[in-house]
Formats: C-alpha cells, sequence, structure tokens
C-alpha cells in the first residue's frame, strides 16, 4: 500500500504520482471498492456493474441536489436546440438556424488523433531536451560539437582504408 508521508520520506512527490494516487482514489470510488488504492500495479479490472451503480447513483443525487428549472439533462446527439432553449437563446440566434453544424470532436478520428497527439508532443520534446543535453555535455567532455567530432572520425577512417603501407 502507498502512503503519502512515507513518499514525503523517499522524495518521490512528482505531479505524476499524485496523479496515479487520484485515478486509484477515483478508481475506488467508481467502483465501490477500496481494494484499488492498495492493490500492486497494474490495478485490477474494474467491476462494470459499480461502476454503472455509482454513475447512476451520482446522476440521482445531482437530480435530487438542483432544481429542475436549473438542470438540463442532455444527450449530444439531440443537437442545438435543446440547449438553445435551457440557455433562453432565441430561435433566430441559436446555431442550428444559422446552419452551423453541431460539433463532433469526439468522433473516432478525432480521439485517435488527439490520443496520438497526446503521446508524440512530450515524446519529441522529451528528446528534444535529451539530446540537446548529450550535445551539451559531449562537448563539455570533448571539446567539440558531435557533429564536428563525427566528420574527423569519418575523414581518419577513410584514410586509414586507403593508407598504403
Amino acid at each position: 500500500m502507498y502512503d503519502l508521508h512515507d513518499v514525503h520520506s523517499h522524495k518521490l512527490t512528482s505531479l505524476v504520482f499524485y496523479i496515479y494516487i487520484a485515478i486509484r482514489w477515483l478508481f475506488s470510488v467508481v467502483n465501490s471498492d477500496k481494494t484499488f488504492l492498495s492493490h500492486p500495479f497494474p490495478l485490477p479490472p474494474q467491476n462494470k456493474q459499480n461502476a454503472i451503480s455509482s454513475y447512476e447513483k451520482h446522476n440521482q443525487l445531482v437530480r435530487d441536489s438542483i432544481p429542475e428549472s436549473q438542470l438540463l439533462e442532455y444527450n449530444v446527439r439531440q443537437g442545438w436546440d435543446p440547449l438553445c432553449e435551457f440557455l433562453q437563446i432565441s430561435k433566430e440566434e441559436c446555431p442550428s438556424t444559422n446552419d452551423i453544424p453541431f460539433p463532433k470532436s469526439n468522433s473516432a478520428r478525432a480521439v485517435k488523433w488527439q490520443s496520438y497527439s497526446a503521446f508524440i508532443g512530450p515524446l519529441i520534446l522529451t528528446l528534444f531536451i535529451l539530446s540537446s543535453l548529450l550535445a551539451f555535455v559531449f562537448r563539455k567532455i570533448v571539446g567539440m560539437p558531435c557533429v564536428t567530432w563525427c566528420r574527423i572520425q569519418v575523414k581518419k577512417r577513410r584514410e586509414s582504408r586507403f593508407k598504403v603501407d
């Protein structure tokens, strides 16, 4: 089991660790199962029935606590009209009458692109920082840029091949 006091003593107070703890907590709440808090990595599979029950319980709590006149239960498939009506936007100003299509940013293609870009962007940035750091250290140790050193090595290799004894 992970203890936050133990984390502080080992200086593992990174943002990633806190997100990891938050995800464990969220899974334990959504699934009504405290084993998510102490189970070793990887986390066990979620219990679908507990997750659905927790979701429905949360929705009912929202319905019970917010006045009906201030609550919109909405499905994106309904488009602009229910939103405009709820937000008291006149029919003339509603995007549906102005032929503005309803956004579909959660299409399969968009989600796939978002997942790729969420992975590739930080990866490229990390590789750039590491290669810059490596180039800096290489220059400090060898006394010349990496490219120059490589050119010298290639030149030496060519000269040694064609050297007549």
